[in-house]
């Protein structure tokens, strides 16, 4: 059994591969969400307009931007984070760039919770149970569309900034089928010179990404069948998020299991059971052979070591049912040639954030337009590279907020079907 997330790194020996203007009836808003009694910024809440499928997620700083079109301008903003009371605002309230919305903490309502036995492992079988997954996500196919970034950095450096509009068909969550991902606009760059002589590029890419649905495919890095086997499971804290009651689950890989397996934590709203959020890293501490997880070919003498590796997933919901909405990866990687003391540091990020939920072309994507995990997003990009649908945002920064880059991602993909 291959107990690794397939996600790899290719490392070849040596380099020889070899501000836009508002659109007339789109409305965009801007805020930034902190706590109301420390003032502290609240990273990564959620923000989305309650009549509509648009959302996003603030920063690390709490920041964010929600662009909708017009019609909505009577709409109700709700934002929300977990372990607080949500916030609804009208539309009209964000009337500059510095609108400030304050979350409050909230206890939690023990008269308002199912209360279910104190068993981990009972929880987690319930919420990954067929009838659960069946009742809470998409028993049909979805066609999505999404924005997809992944950078790599060698210390303060940006080697490679790759960005990419893509088709999502995501498959039934009933079903075996994989899902497919075609590239629909793409562009990047890279950062190499002659005093380069290892590069790094990410292989799989989007798709990797996307396989974080552990929903979809569970369990991490074995089957929901032999997960007990692997990993201890323990009740974490209750909290809150988008209003709902929370359980959550903690689990570790069992201690004489050799294989280098995850610990995090799963978020499982208490009603319905839905798995509404996971997060987890690889147990790299002390393993000096976790570099093969992700390594597929490295140059003679070279050491390579991982920091860490940390994967998140979010789910968020629509009309009922719960789908996937956001991806990130983060990886950290040494690497230093034997007998040498400079070490280098490499940072692989990777995020993948649905913009809609109604993409009818992505139901249906050509086998050979598609995109596979022994793909390089990097060596693709510029065959689909369009300059006017990125209009004036024309120079790629790797640091911009990836909500402003949705924003316009998702206006310039209806003016686009418009057409």
């Amino acid at each position: 059994m291959n107990h690794y997330l397939k996600i790899f790194i290719f490392i070849p020996i040596i380099l020889l591969f070899c501000q836009i203007s508002s659109a007339q009836n789109y409305r965009t808003i801007y805020g930034n969400v902190v706590d109301a009694n420390t003032g502290l910024p609240l990273p990564y809440a959620s923000v989305s307009l309650k009549n509509s499928s648009f959302s996003n997620v603030s920063n690390s700083e709490g920041e964010f931007s929600l662009s909708f079109p017009q019609v909505h301008l009577a709409d109700t903003i709700i934002v929300s984070y977990m372990g607080y009371r949500n916030k609804f605002l009208p539309v009209s309230y964000f009337s500059s760039k510095k609108n400030l919305v304050e979350l409050s903490p909230t206890t939690i309502d023990i008269r308002s919770i199912t209360i279910r036995p104190n068993d981990a492992l009972s929880l987690f079988t319930s919420a990954f149970s067929s009838k659960s997954i069946r009742n809470n996500y998409p028993s049909y196919p979805v066609g999505m569309s999404a924005f997809y970034r992944e950078t790599i950095k060698r210390g303060n450096r940006y080697l490679s900034f790759n960005e990419a509009v893509i088709d999502i068909l995501k498959q039934s969550y009933s079903s075996s089928f994989p899902d497919n991902i075609s590239i629909y606009k793409g562009r990047g760059n890279t950062n190499r010179t002659a005093a380069d002589t290892l590069f790094l590029q990410l292989q799989g890419g989007p798709i990797s990404t996307l396989q974080l649905d552990v929903v979809k495919d569970p369990f991490i890095a074995v089957d929901l069948f032999s997960a007990p086997q692997y990993y201890n499971f323990s009740m974490g804290p209750m909290c809150f998020i988008d209003d709902l009651n929370i359980y959550t689950v903690d689990f570790d890989q069992v201690a004489d299991v050799e294989d280098i397996l995850f610990k995090g934590r799963i978020y499982i709203e208490s009603q319905t059971l839905a798995i509404i959020r996971i997060e987890f890293e690889m147990n790299v501490a002390g393993r000096n052979d976790a570099w093969k997880a992700f390594v597929r070919r490295k140059p003679d003498g070279m050491q390579i070591g991982v920091d860490w590796a940390k994967y998140q997933i979010n789910y968020k919901q629509h009309n009922g049912k719960w789908f996937a909405d956001y991806a990130r990866v983060d990886l950290r990687f040494t690497a230093k040639y034997k007998g040498k003391l400079l070490k280098n540091k490499y940072d692989i990020t990777t995020e993948l954030a649905i913009t809609d939920l109604d993409n009818p072309s992505a139901l249906k994507i050509p086998s050979a337009q598609r995109f596979k995990m022994k793909d390089i997003l990097q060596n693709q990009v510029k065959d689909f590279k369009n300059d006017g649908f990125w209009e004036n945002y024309n120079i790629i920064e790797p640091d911009e907020k990836i909500e402003n880059i949705i924003k316009r991602i998702i206006r310039q993909l209806k003016k686009e079907r418009k057409e």
